[in-house]
Parts: structure tokens; C-alpha cells; sequence
């Protein structure tokens, strides 16, 4: 890079970019098949992402607290919740393989609630039967990467690559994925990788809104490095927020678990003292994410909310002993928690609001996790499909990520065998470094770190909770302005090219701006509300226009926005239980 072109290359037969949960079952999958896997992540291995924030639930329809739980009652709990947009045959795998797929987690370490020798199955919102596995502690993460390293130590064949920015895919001259890259934070230099078969596990991009309860990794790297490569993005305009953060003030929030609240059964009041909830869903309290979190935003546009911006959630209906019983059996240190906060929540209620949590959208892929470019799979967040419009409470996403991973890295590893060594076009890889280069040698400009605040305002103002044409078109006229006047000057800070985090900021702000172009111009096509879409200049569903996936695509006259029918062999939305 600059006067320094040193690059490093590296070979491995299956490349997993992303470490946590999905990215890390589909290494573990891929190793146990005995091929050379290596895993590659921006941060560290088992501290990076939204997996150790995790809350502690996982979906199974094991049956063990109401055995009349089933696969087929899961899969038609998701495809409801999901407003009928879901990809119908992966949605089936997903259910059948997590009656395996999640028991195992207990297996490899991760501990579990249970009465006996069964698990204590909870039932959440948008779910017919308790099918909530509940990891033992406040966050089931530290679970999940108990288990995840257990077996990595466990494998001799998985080979880490830490503190590394994948900033693209590599293809062949026929189009197919046979590696990426990237540039150490470590060093500063380039790695080129050489692979066989390539596995994205990098997450969301919940990072693009100011007010976000991810991970700072969640930026949207995987997306727009598989819409760059060719695959086909769907779903973008649906980005779920998620009810329950702590406001602590209007600019700074800590995330609020969403056990308290299924468990204890809080209530919502505005500051007016009015329990609100019952204009925005029929279920009241008790309403799916998009409904309580579209709520509270309201009530605040209405002039009826909190200090900070939010609502107050009281406990103060039920017994104190109650509420003591519930720390003492299954969350002894929530309770010092708030204290420290200034929370008894025994006599106060406490101040929540929305912030972005999780994309349904992403990269489009088949029942198998693959993306429409060869040799190239998706996994956990980064893929759509499983969850259409929205994603049920509870623990789905973790089930997602258990059971993509599965199937990922077993397919991939079983294609790896049958595969010569890849052929890159090193003409990508001289361009990419040419591209990093030219970041670090503008000595003035703009930083990614301004450009990045300048989207989450943005995007939370016109393109999160409730929109309309007018605001998407602001929106948008405002990121247009971003991509003609600052990313041209985008520059990186800082002599040093180690852990310059300037120059991660430089890349990630490039991927959120056209995330966010995406995803505003996605909600402009879609007229009407579903899941967490919604307009309030079409406040209706329509399933006779709208029963469609957005598919994004880019194409040599530019990208591409395609309504196309879901994939729907099983239920119909007049068939569902609603």
C-alpha cells in the first residue's frame, strides 16, 4: 500500500469471514469434515459482534415444556411473523435441523435452563407453544462462546486470522468466489486468500441508525462485499428495532434484556401515565417488536414520551417477592445492575426506547446457504430469507445462526474436496490495494468517522421506524449528497498503520452509505406497511400487490430493485393460523 505493497498471501480450502456464532458452527461443521479452515474476523475470535450481547434465548420445538410443539408449528410461527415473505423451504430446514442443531450447544459446554433433565421452554411473542431454550446467566454469548471454544481447541485444522478488514471478495474469471481481501490492523499490510470455498458470517448493519443496540462491528461489510461479487441482496427495508434499551439519555443507551419483561410481564406507560400500547397492538404489552417499538416512537411524535425519548416500563403491579423470586432463580446479578443505574425496579419504572437490533435483509440465498455466486455461502444475519418482514421474539436469530452454520460448513467442505486449487485474477487484488492506498495517502479530506455520523442521522430520521415518500426522499437527496461531495475525499487519520481505526471507518462508512441508499429507496418501492416496514402514507398491508421480496441486484447500468414472489410451497397467508 503506498510506497509499501506488501501483501501477504494465504491458501486455505474453506475461508469463513466472520467468527461468531454462525461463522464459527460453520468452521467447526467444515473442520470436523477434515479440511483446512480458516476464519477470519475484524476484531477477536469469541469478543467481536452481536453474539457475546446475545440475550439468553435460543428456538427449538423440542416439546419439552407443551409436547404438542412441533417443527411444522415452528416453521408456520416464523412464516406468519414473518408476513408471508419468507423463503418457505429454508425456513423448513431451519426448524427441522434446530431439534439437532441447538440440543448439541449442550454438548459442546454452553448451559441451559432446565427442570430435570429437560429444558425449561419459554413461550415469547409471535410463538403458538414454549419452544425458548434459556442459556444459563445474563447473556447466553458468554454460553455460546463457551461451547464455540471447546471445540475450537478441540480442532487442530482451524486456523485464526485476527484483527483483519475484509474489504472484498476475489473472483475467478468465470465469476466464482476463490477467496478475499483484506488488510491487517496488526501490521497494516494486505492479505490476499486463496480458497476453495468461501462462507460469509459477518452480521448486520444495524450500525447505520444513531441509535443501535449492536455491536460496532455491525456495519454491513458481508453485504455489500457479496452485492460487489454479484449475489443478489433482498429485504433491505426491513431492519428490526428492538423495544427494550435502557435510555440513560437521549444520546447514550445500554441494552435492556428482554427476559425481565416476558418473564415479569412489565407494562408500558407514556408520560402522561397512560398505558398506550393497546393503539399499536392488538396483543398490548405483550405485541411483537415492531408494534411496541413503533409505539414508543409515536407517542414520542405525539409530544407523550419520556425525557429521553422513550417509555416507562413498570413492574410496580406485581409482589416484590415476586420479583425478588425471579433474580434469586434466574438472573442474581440483574438486580445489582440497575441498582448501580439507580433502578429499583420494585418501585420505579424504568426508561426504554427503540434502537436498530437486527436485518432481516441481506443476502439472498437457497435452502443449501448459497448465494448466487459459485462457490460463495451465507450464514446468520448476513443471509435473508429466514425471516421475511420480521423476526418472532425469543431467540430465532440464534437458531438461524446454529443451523446455517451447520449446513454451510457442511456443504462447503464436502464441495472443497472435489475442488482443484482456485485461480484468482490478481488484477483485484492490485486494485484493491490501490484503492486502500489512495485512502491512506490523501492527507486531507473527510474522515470515515464523520461520514458515519452523518448517515446514522439520516437514517434514523427518515428511514427507520415510520416512514413516508417524503422523508425516504429527503433521505435519500441527503446520502446522494454524502456520495457526490464526501466519499471522494474520504480520508484516513493518523500516521500509524497499525490498528489505524481510522482506516476501518473509512471502509465501514463506504459500505453503510450504500446500505443506506438501499434501504430508503427499497422502502420507497415497497407501498404499503408489513412487519417492520412501515409507511404511514400506506398504512395498510396489501398481500394483493405486496406479497413480493425485493431483490437487489447490480448490474452494468447500475443496481437493480426486482419485486419478486417469495418462495412459498407450504402455507398461504389465508392458510396460517392468525
Amino acid at each position: 500500500m503506498g510506497a509499501d505493497h506488501t501483501c501477504q498471501e494465504i491458501e486455505c480450502e474453506v475461508l469463513v469471514i466472520g467468527s461468531e456464532a454462525a461463522g464459527a458452527k460453520a468452521s467447526i461443521e467444515a473442520a470436523e469434515e477434515v479440511v483446512d479452515t480458516l476464519v477470519v474476523t475484524k476484531g477477536l475470535v469469541g469478543k467481536g459482534g452481536d453474539t457475546i450481547m446475545a440475550g439468553t434465548g435460543v428456538q427449538a420445538p423440542l416439546g419439552h415444556t407443551d409436547p404438542r410443539d412441533t417443527p411444522e408449528a415452528f416453521f408456520e410461527d416464523v412464516v406468519k411473523g414473518g408476513a408471508y415473505l419468507n423463503n418457505q423451504k429454508l425456513v423448513e430446514r431451519l426448524a427441522r435441523l434446530s431439534l439437532t442443531e441447538v440440543p448439541k450447544m449442550e454438548k459442546w459446554g454452553a448451559k441451559f435452563v432446565k427442570r430435570g433433565e429437560k429444558f425449561d421452554q419459554a413461550q415469547y411473542p409471535g410463538s403458538s407453544y414454549p419452544r425458548g431454550l434459556r442459556a444459563v446467566g445474563d447473556h447466553g454469548g458468554l454460553q455460546w462462546r463457551t461451547a464455540f471454544s471447546s471445540q475450537f481447541k478441540r480442532l487442530n485444522n482451524i486456523r485464526r486470522m485476527e484483527d483483519t478488514f475484509i474489504s472484498s471478495l476475489l473472483l475467478s474469471s468465470d465469476g466464482e468466489a476463490v477467496g478475499a481481501f483484506g488488510v491487517s490492523l496488526r501490521t497494516g499490510h494486505c492479505v490476499a486468500i486463496r480458497s476453495k470455498q468461501t462462507i460469509l458470517a459477518t452480521g448486520g448493519c444495524a450500525q447505520i441508525y444513531r441509535k443501535t443496540d449492536s455491536s460496532v462491528d455491525a456495519t454491513g461489510d458481508g453485504m455489500v462485499m457479496a452485492y460487489n461479487a454479484g449475489a443478489e441482496l433482498m429485504d433491505m427495508e426491513f431492519q428490526q428495532f428492538f423495544p427494550f434499551c435502557c435510555y440513560m439519555s437521549p444520546f447514550e443507551m445500554s441494552i435492556f434484556p428482554t427476559s425481565l419483561h416476558y418473564n415479569l410481564h412489565g407494562k408500558f406507560y407514556n408520560a402522561l401515565g397512560e398505558a398506550f400500547m393497546e393503539r399499536y397492538s392488538p396483543r398490548k404489552d405483550w405485541g411483537l417488536r415492531d408494534e411496541v417499538s413503533r409505539g414508543i416512537y409515536l407517542e414520542n411524535k405525539y409530544g407523550r414520551g419520556t425525557p429521553n425519548g422513550g417509555a416507562y416500563l413498570s413492574f410496580n403491579h406485581l409482589p416484590e417477592n415476586l420479583i425478588e423470586n425471579f433474580f434469586e432463580r434466574l438472573k442474581p446479578s440483574y438486580m445489582a445492575k440497575l441498582k448501580q443505574m439507580g433502578i429499583d425496579i420494585r418501585r420505579q419504572a424504568i426508561e426504554v426506547g427503540p434502537g436498530a437490533h437486527y436485518s432481516m435483509g441481506g443476502i439472498r440465498i437457497n435452502e443449501s446457504c448459497e448465494t448466487a455466486v459459485p462457490h460463495l455461502f451465507a450464514v446468520g444475519e448476513v443471509a435473508s430469507g429466514a425471516d421475511g418482514a420480521e423476526r418472532i421474539d425469543g431467540g430465532p436469530a440464534m437458531t438461524w445462526c446454529f443451523t446455517m452454520g451447520y449446513i454451510a460448513g457442511k456443504e462447503a467442505a464436502r464441495r472443497a474436496k472435489q475442488l482443484s486449487r482456485p485461480k484468482v485474477d490478481l488484477s483485484q487484488v492490485d486494485a484493491e490495494q490501490q484503492r486502500v492506498s489512495t485512502l491512506w495517502e490523501r492527507k486531507e479530506g473527510v474522515r470515515g468517522s464523520e461520514i458515519k455520523n452523518a448517515v446514522k442521522d439520516i437514517m434514523w430520521e427518515y428511514g427507520a421506524l415510520v416512514r413516508n415518500i417524503d422523508g425516504l426522499k429527503k433521505g435519500l437527496e441527503l446520502i446522494e449528497r454524502i456520495k457526490a461531495d464526501d466519499l471522494p475525499r474520504l480520508c484516513v487519520a493518523g500516521p500509524s498503520r497499525l490498528f489505524n481505526k481510522g482506516l476501518t471507518e473509512a471502509l465501514e462508512a463506504e459500505n453503510m452509505v450504500k446500505l443506506s441508499e438501499m434501504i430508503l429507496r427499497a422502502a420507497s418501492i415497497r407501498e404499503e406497511s408489513r412487519g417492520a416496514h412501515y409507511r404511514s402514507d400506506y398504512i395498510s398491508r396489501n398481500d394483493a400487490q405486496w406479497i413480493k421480496n425485493i431483490v437487489i441486484k447490480k448490474r452494468p447500468e447500475g443496481i437493480t430493485f426486482t419485486p419478486v414472489s417469495p418462495i412459498m410451497d407450504t402455507i398461504k397467508p389465508t392458510e396460517g393460523r392468525e
